[in-house]
């Protein structure tokens, strides 16, 4: 076999390796806050957070491989490796370490408490010396941020879930912050009742309305991807934006104040 033919087969065979490698699928390692059913068992992502990703895993051709943790962890675990982190709020101290991109859904934080005990709240204020339920490593806003452990105290949950609504009902704390949606809070009262109702596998529960959700927000805030600063990370976040940009265009992803959470 000649020099010549020799040469010609290598380049064929090195052409059909990169044509392979430029359509090979790139894999993006997601993580996002972790969530249990009422029999404490992790929860799947629901339908509105899949049909976001599969949109922009079709529109980038790439794959996200996702896992849920507790939020604390995929913070940390964020800084340490390139994670794209889905769901987070924007606050001044997180933009010193992360890069966001454009909001991608809305809830409002609201407090839960038992009707029983109820409060008023019309400002962090009316939070002074109560103990509030919040998720590790999550944020309420950042007046309420800047006041833990100053005006309030508060206690750690590991995930999230309706779980958590067991502790309040044990009187273990005054109220307890609520990630959900950002319009109806008496139908969202009633839906966690039921849950709870649920929960507790009891028909009795199902009439009885143990938590009430406070009238008034503590914020409405905007969720994002995120991930550690460095410009691989924002070019990838760059290339996000305009897929959801495009998707609400099509209207097949919802508005940011819309969309539904739970």
């Amino acid at each position: 076999m000649s020099f010549q033919t020799v040469l010609r087969c290598c380049i064929v065979v090195l052409s059909l390796h990169l044509s392979g490698l430029s359509h090979a699928q790139e894999i993006v390692q997601l993580q996002t806050i972790e969530e249990f059913d009422k029999d404490g068992k992790p929860l799947a992502l629901n339908k509105t957070s899949r049909d976001l990703l599969n949109y922009i895993e079709k529109s980038l051709h790439i794959r996200f491989e996702v896992k849920r943790v507790p939020w604390k962890r995929a913070l940390d675990n964020a800084l340490h490796q390139d994670i794209l982190l889905m769901g987070m709020s924007y606050t001044k101290d997180r933009a010193q370490r992360y890069t966001f991109s454009e909001p991608i859904n809305a809830n409002g934080n609201w407090l839960i408490t038992r009707c029983d005990t109820t409060f008023k709240f019309d400002s962090i204020q009316d939070l002074k010396g109560k103990l509030i339920g919040i998720v590790r490593g999550t944020s309420a806003g950042e007046d309420f941020d800047r006041q833990m452990g100053v005006l309030f105290r508060v206690e750690d949950d590991v995930g999230a879930g309706i779980s958590r609504l067991k502790k309040l009902m044990a009187k273990r704390m005054d109220a307890i912050v609520w990630y959900g949606v950002t319009g109806n809070q008496r139908d969202m009262q009633a839906s966690l009742n039921q849950k709870y109702a649920a929960l507790n596998k009891t028909t009795d529960a199902a009439n009885q309305t143990n938590f009430c959700v406070l009238p008034k927000p503590i914020a409405i805030v905007n969720n994002h991807f995120a991930m550690r600063i460095n410009p691989h990370n924002q070019a990838l976040l760059n290339r996000i934006n305009q897929a959801v940009s495009k998707g609400r265009k099509e209207g097949v992803i919802p508005p940011v104040q819309t969309t539904i959470l739970d």
